[in-house]
């Protein structure tokens, strides 16, 4: 995900990047806080669960869908 972000870039798409960012670094000293971290990015307006790639005013569909799943599989692992 951090990848397909950096990728994309701009705006608050690399404030999401770097915010994954830290939460992946988090998972190797406290696993338990980076889960329930990352977990909370996933609600309320403005959330990672919201989160739309766009370049020069147009969707990026294959992007999205592949950040859409991406997103989806890591609050599965993430949950269970």
């Amino acid at each position: 995900m951090i990848e397909l972000l950096r990728g994309v870039g701009g705006g608050r798409v690399v404030e999401w990047a770097a915010a994954l960012e830290s939460v992946r670094e988090d998972f190797h000293s406290d696993p338990k806080y980076a889960s329930s971290k990352l977990v909370s990015m996933y609600g309320g307006m403005g959330s990672l669960s919201d989160l739309v790639l766009y370049s020069g005013g147009q969707a990026l569909v294959v992007e999205n869908n592949e950040f859409d799943m991406l997103r989806s599989r890591l609050y599965k692992l993430v949950k269970s």
